[in-house]
């Protein structure tokens, strides 16, 4: 089993049924957001036991709760700036959607991949469609989508495969 990431809309990361209902709960909370769903990207492939990795490499150096409080089930980030990691109710879903910052997240990722020798710069990033087999492919997926919601500005989605 395996994870992406996604940046557009609910539909494009969750499918079209489960996705509308998602994304209804995302725009009540976030009337902002644009509508349509806009350029959609998704990043390689990468094992979902990495995602576990990732937060307990990045919690053994710093605090960091864009990425050690998300779960992968159901998770979102949003092109808006906050702290804070909120919880929304989503029918027919047995967990909340859990939401949190793009620009948090790139914050803290940032930060994070300057203790670990990660790249963070745009030239290097695009250049990694062919390392997704080493240890940071995870790291450096999330990184690279990120950004790509950031420019966007549309919502970034963890989808299991």
């Amino acid at each position: 089993m395996g994870l992406t990431f996604v940046v557009g809309d609910a539909r494009a990361a969750l499918g079209e049924s489960f996705g509308a209902s998602v994304d209804a709960a995302l725009r009540g909370h976030f009337p902002q957001l644009p509508e349509g769903e806009g350029e959609i990207y998704t990043s390689d492939d990468v094992p979902v036991a990495g995602w576990r990795a990732l937060q307990a490499r990045v919690a053994g150096v710093m605090q960091a709760p864009q990425i050690t409080a998300i779960d992968v089930y159901l998770a979102a980030w949003v092109p808006f700036g906050s702290d804070d990691i909120i919880e929304l109710a989503v029918p027919n879903a047995a967990d909340p959607l859990q939401v949190g910052s793009i620009e948090a997240l790139l914050a803290e990722l940032r930060d994070f991949a300057s203790r670990a020798s990660l790249p963070v710069d745009d030239v290097e990033l695009m250049g990694l469609a062919n390392r997704y087999l080493e240890d940071d492919a995870l790291a450096d997926a999330l990184i690279l989508s990120a950004k790509q919601a950031a420019v966007h500005v549309r919502p970034l989605w963890i989808r299991a495969t």
